[in-house]
């Protein structure tokens, strides 16, 4: 499958390049998303964990 063809979710948009799940256009291309840390209190402290490195 091309990256052209994966389905993206609607609304989502991901600066991390370096993710399987990046689509070129600053997409997610993952089934769905997790967003942690359970004890963030800001923004700054949060983070995608559905996060995966490209090889």
């Amino acid at each position: 499958m091309t990256e052209q063809n994966k389905n993206t979710i609607s609304g989502v948009t991901c600066d991390a390049k370096n993710c399987i799940h990046h689509a070129a256009d600053d997409r997610c291309t993952a089934n769905g998303i997790k967003v942690g840390y359970c004890s963030s209190c800001n923004c700054s402290e949060t983070a995608c964990t559905t996060f995966r490195q490209k090889d």
